[in-house]
């Protein structure tokens, strides 16, 4: 029994080695070590991608934090004026640029200003900028740059062509020019034997309305003459024709006769600095046009027979839309009293092909009131119209402030193809009718486009000495086309042209 035993434990002995032999037979694979490179790791992990665009928006976040730096010019002035660094250069109002350094010129003949200009403030470095130092003036005449009087000196602007040569060095002016703000118009050359106490700045007017200023007066160059330099408004330029006389206005006239004596004054600023007056005489068939520098003959008083022939000029080439007067009362009430308030502003009658429309300025109602007060239309000679039972709800405009109501009775002369939507400030004017010896006659006010800024979506007008208020709701035609481009409106405490929209109509 125990033989087997032992060959069973010699075959197990023997099977192992031979598998210890077989397995020493077998080769190992041996594994290749490569150094990764610094990519691997950018390719191989995302956080790497994000740490890169965070880094990259870092150097965008403070580029665009650090300031921008506009164009910096130098002004050459014959005086300093108290001018130091870090005072402003200002157009319309508002900062364009600052004074950088303020130093005397190598030969002390003056001063050089160094002015940063802001980026993106206008062409102001072009030829034909002019700049000056405003600085308080006070005279029989003007009052202007009293703020300079107890704060910062700055320096005005006057913007040349935009798409003038560019300048980096100027001369600047001792003073303001007469034509600071006056842009456009018509530059004429009146040729005289005398000065007749005529300065820069004096009025040029047409019966006695300023239709430009004096811009300059000069000796001509043989000094035989004296040439005073003129600007006729944008407005007024049709008033010139070849065939126009020009006068001297002192503004000052005694008249002795056997009736006494007669003193004719004109305006202040006439007695004080001289002024110009011009009328136009029929000049037949003549279809010249007359142009910058043209050359008249100044006339040392008027011929009394030029304003007896005088020509009727009409300022504008276009019919001029009729208007209607809107009449009524509306109910306020005060600390709980309620009284009735009569209102009188001006209307436009539109019409389409199947009803008539009332266009004028919004009339105020209380909160809790669901209906317009009753109001009449005043068309010229006839009947008053009465306009009554209209809901507030349904006379909305799309035209900022404006109402739009049918009316019956009556059809309009316009349609809505007289509309159309300006693009920016432009010249136009003010249109409302009146009824002068029975007879209905427009009336206008000329607005100048630089008279115009942007308030909110509609325009503000700046005129001086103007009050508008007579002319609430009134139309505001385009002198380019004759158009109707807004109407105007006194309710927002100041006068503003609300702009006519693409797309209002009747409808």
């Amino acid at each position: 029994m125990s033989s087997p035993k032992k060959e069973t434990t010699v075959a197990a002995t023997v099977s192992d080695a031979e598998k210890s032999s077989e397995v020493s037979a077998v080769e190992f694979p041996v594994a290749e070590i490569k150094e990764a490179a610094s990519v691997g790791l950018l390719r191989y992990s995302n956080m790497w991608w994000v740490t890169l665009v965070c880094l990259l928006g870092a150097v965008f976040l403070a580029w665009k934090s650090m300031p921008e730096t506009g164009t910096v010019i130098t002004i050459h002035f014959p005086e300093g004026h108290g001018l130091k660094a870090e005072d402003t250069v200002r157009f319309r109002g508002i900062d364009v640029g600052r004074v950088t350094s303020v130093a005397l010129n190598d030969d002390l003949s003056g001063i050089a200003v160094n002015v940063m200009l802001n980026p993106g403030g206008g062409a102001l470095d072009r030829e034909g900028t002019r700049f000056w130092i405003v600085r308080p003036r006070l005279s029989l005449t003007e009052v202007s740059g009293l703020d300079t009087a107890v704060g910062a000196k700055y320096i005005g602007v006057s913007p040349g062509e935009s798409a003038g040569p560019i300048r980096r060095v100027f001369d600047g002016l001792a003073a303001a020019p007469p034509d600071e703000l006056d842009y456009g118009g018509l530059e004429v050359v009146l040729r005289s034997d005398d000065r007749h106490g005529t300065s820069p700045g004096a009025p040029v007017t047409w019966r006695g309305v300023k239709a430009g200023k004096v811009l300059s007066v000069n000796l001509s160059p043989d000094a035989r003459h004296v040439n005073v330099t003129v600007r006729i408004d944008r407005a007024y330029r049709r008033l010139v024709r070849p065939s126009t006389k020009f006068w001297v206005n002192s503004g000052f006239a005694v008249d002795v006769g056997l009736t006494g004596i007669k003193l004719n004054a004109e305006s202040l600023a006439t007695i004080v600095q001289g002024g110009v007056s011009f009328i136009s005489p029929p000049d037949g068939t003549s279809k010249e046009v007359v142009r910058n520098g043209h050359v008249f003959v100044l006339a040392d008083a008027v011929d009394k027979e030029w304003l007896k022939s005088a020509a009727n000029i009409p300022l504008v080439d276009f019919p001029l839309p009729e208007t209607v007067l809107v009449k009524g009362e509306h109910k306020t009430s005060l600390l709980g009293f309620q009284r009735s308030k009569e209102f009188t502003q001006t209307g436009l009658l539109v019409s389409d092909s199947s009803k008539s429309m009332l266009l004028t300025s919004a009339i105020s109602v209380e909160d809790d009131e669901t209906a317009l007060p009753d109001f009449q239309l005043l068309i010229n000679e006839a009947e008053p119209l009465l306009v009554s039972g209209k809901r507030k709800d349904d006379c909305q405009s799309p035209i900022s402030g404006m109402l739009q109501v049918e009316v019956s009775g009556i059809s309009g002369t316009l349609g809505w193809a007289a509309f159309r939507t300006p693009n920016s400030p432009e010249d136009c004017l003010i249109v409302r009718s009146a009824v002068i010896d029975g007879k209905s006659t427009p009336l206008i006010q000329t607005i100048d486009f630089e008279q115009l800024q942007l308030f909110e979506d509609n325009w503000s007008i700046h005129l001086e000495d103007a009050d508008l208020s007579e002319w609430q709701g009134a139309p505001v035609i385009a002198m380019a086309d004759g158009k109707i481009i807004g109407f105007l409106q006194t309710d927002f405490g100041r006068p503003v042209v609300s702009i006519y929209r693409t797309g209002v109509s009747a409808e």
